[in-house]
């Protein structure tokens, strides 16, 4: 997981699936983001979560990504979501996660 804090926006990078076997060990790392500067108090208003590389989202890793909206709503702020893979994109939309935060497509805007 990478982070870079631009503009207000605080971009959080994923590299890879977002799936059971991962999303302890990132869930333990954003946590931590959250709890220390920039972060808290926070000097964003927008999360951004690249999952550009990720090719699959499964039920844990939507979990995770609903704590994280849970989170970054409680502070004020609002999260968009970079994805690159189609069957991605349909898990969040079947999912209506659309409905919370924006969905960017990452292959349109590199």
């Amino acid at each position: 997981m990478k982070t870079n804090l631009n503009n207000n926006t605080l971009t959080v990078t994923i590299n890879g699936d977002l799936i059971s076997t991962t999303a302890e060990r990132l869930r333990t790392e954003i946590n931590a983001l959250f709890e220390a500067p920039p972060a808290n108090p926070p000097a964003w208003q927008l999360l951004r979560l690249d999952l550009a590389s990720a090719k699959m989202v499964d039920s844990v890793g939507l979990n995770f990504i609903v704590t994280i909206l849970k989170a970054v709503q409680k502070q004020g702020a609002k999260m968009q979501i970079v994805y690159a893979n189609q069957n991605v994109h349909r898990t969040f939309l079947f999912t209506r996660l659309d409905k919370h935060v924006e969905l960017v497509d990452g292959l349109m805007n590199n």
